[in-house]
């Protein structure tokens, strides 16, 4: 076994080695493609060791969808890329961001990119994050990067590590009139956050300054996934719970205001769940989960869209944020529609909300996709839980609970989407996501670095799955 593992690893390191160092690749797809309601592109053909993503996705201004592809290895690191929806051209503008990043030469490994990704001014920017999680990959890691990558020249803008040794867990948004970043600094190593914790930075775009504005969970671990930075410049959000806990928040909404450098905390304001029938989800386990699991500020970012679903308090509507209004009354909170639990797989396009679900809605209740994805495939288990693309219209005056489902995830080639945490959408109906899917042959296959080893040495294994991007074009039937 140990020598068949290194008959697959040693080529396939070969080739993202060399790959690391040549321009991007450019694949073109036949037009033909464009006729597919689903069109997949196979990421593992192209490094073996991606194995996953979260978040990381955009639709830029120049019309391009930029993604990203990330590991868990300890010897190769993020890869991020450029799709043409108008001649499905795939483009790898850089297969390992370690290098990017300039620390090649380390044993750090800029593995993730694990955050949204932000405009502006013609410069898309993002974050770097660990990728190997133990102990090892704790103490080595150099800390988290913050990006640009600029839309005209297809230059990359390193701004540089914003605290050492601390990765970014995993916000990123950015204030245009102020030119300022902001984002959430999270140590991994037990040292650190048992001495320290999660710090807010900002970082001046035209300079670079970075500036700690405060700690926000003391001594421990944490998360917080999504800013929404107001037009007053405010930055609201929350810390997610799904594996840490704070103290005196069980829902709780922050807000960094600028223009009085501090951070203000509105204690359990975050709405009770609901089911998608009516029936409250307010047992006190759901209660104490409560925060964002995705948030879209609107064009004029005086109010946002957010959902609190799977792994965020088990809500199952989607809200409408208005910081004009009273906060502690709820009536900043308007819910606009039900649809049942999301997560990360939700995008707005055009008018349209689109969203990722279980084709069983109880499924999508009590399974989180990511913990189920290594099932195997051919199981009765697995067969009948069928990912679905689902939308709402959030057009003025439509029905907003009139859910239209446009069907499962499968591609051009008969293979299902296991799960989808990277996704954005345009106003053309085309939808992008990122994710697991069932493979053909083990060319396709994700080769994932293991955290311990087998008993006879492995250190790699090839899974039953691997790593896709993918367009769903819903106007297609």
């Amino acid at each position: 076994m140990k020598s068949q593992a290194i008959r697959v690893i040693i080529p396939a390191l070969i080739a993202c080695f060399f790959a690391c160092t040549q321009p991007p690749v450019v694949e073109k797809a036949p037009v033909k493609e464009k006729e597919l309601k689903v069109y997949s592109i196979s990421m593992n053909k192209i490094c073996k060791e991606w194995d996953g993503q979260w978040q990381g996705m955009t639709m830029a201004s120049d019309g391009n969808c930029y993604f990203s592809s990330s590991t868990h290895s300890k010897g190769h690191g993020a890869g991020f890329h450029k799709f043409n929806p108008e001649t499905y051209e795939h483009t790898v503008l850089a297969e390992d961001m370690t290098y990017v990043c300039g620390e090649e030469k380390t044993l750090s490994q800029q593995g993730k990119i694990h955050s949204p990704v932000v405009e502006c001014d013609g410069w898309l920017y993002f974050t770097t994050h660990l990728s190997n999680y133990w102990k090892e990959g704790f103490e080595q890691y150099t800390g988290a990067h913050v990006m640009g990558y600029e839309l005209a020249t297809g230059k990359f803008r390193d701004l540089g590590i914003v605290k050492p040794r601390y990765s970014i867990y995993s916000a990123i948004n950015v204030d245009p009139v102020r030119k300022k970043l902001y984002v959430f600094v999270v140590p991994f190593l037990q040292e650190l956050y048992e001495s320290d914790g999660c710090h807010l930075y900002s970082i001046d775009i035209p300079t670079g300054e970075k500036k700690d504005l405060g700690l926000m969970a003391k001594g421990r671990k944490g998360a917080s996934f999504w800013f929404y930075v107001d037009n007053s410049g405010n930055v609201w959000f929350t810390l997610w719970k799904k594996h840490y806990k704070y103290e005196n928040d069980k829902g709780n909404l922050y807000v960094y205001r600028p223009d009085q450098d501090k951070v203000e905390t509105y204690f359990d304001v975050l709405p009770e769940g609901k089911l998608i029938d009516g029936t409250p989800v307010n047992d006190e386990f759901n209660l104490s989960q409560r925060s964002w699991t995705w948030i879209q500020p609107l064009p004029d970012r005086k109010k946002c869209y957010f959902t609190m679903g799977t792994l965020g308090g088990g809500d199952e509507r989607l809200w409408l944020f208005d910081p004009s209004k009273n906060i502690e009354t709820g009536e900043a909170f308007e819910p606009i529609a039900s649809i049942g639990s999301s997560f990360f797989q939700t995008a707005v396009g055009g008018d349209r909300l689109y969203f990722v679900q279980y084709a069983d809605l109880q499924d999508e209740r009590v399974l989180f996709s990511e913990d189920v994805r290594e099932i195997d495939p051919s199981s009765k288990e697995y067969v009948e839980r069928k990912l679905h693309m689902r939308s709402i219209s959030l057009a003025e005056g439509a029905d907003h609970n009139a859910i239209t489902d446009h069907g499962e995830i499968i591609d051009q080639d008969g293979r299902a989407a296991r799960m989808i945490m990277s996704m954005t959408a345009d106003a053309a109906g085309r939808v992008y996501v990122y994710g697991s899917w069932h493979v053909k042959s083990f060319k396709e296959a994700t080769l994932q670095y293991l955290l311990f080893e087998y008993p006879n040495g492995d250190l790699y294994r090839l899974l039953k799955r691997g790593e896709f991007f993918a367009v769903f074009n819903t106007v297609q039937k």
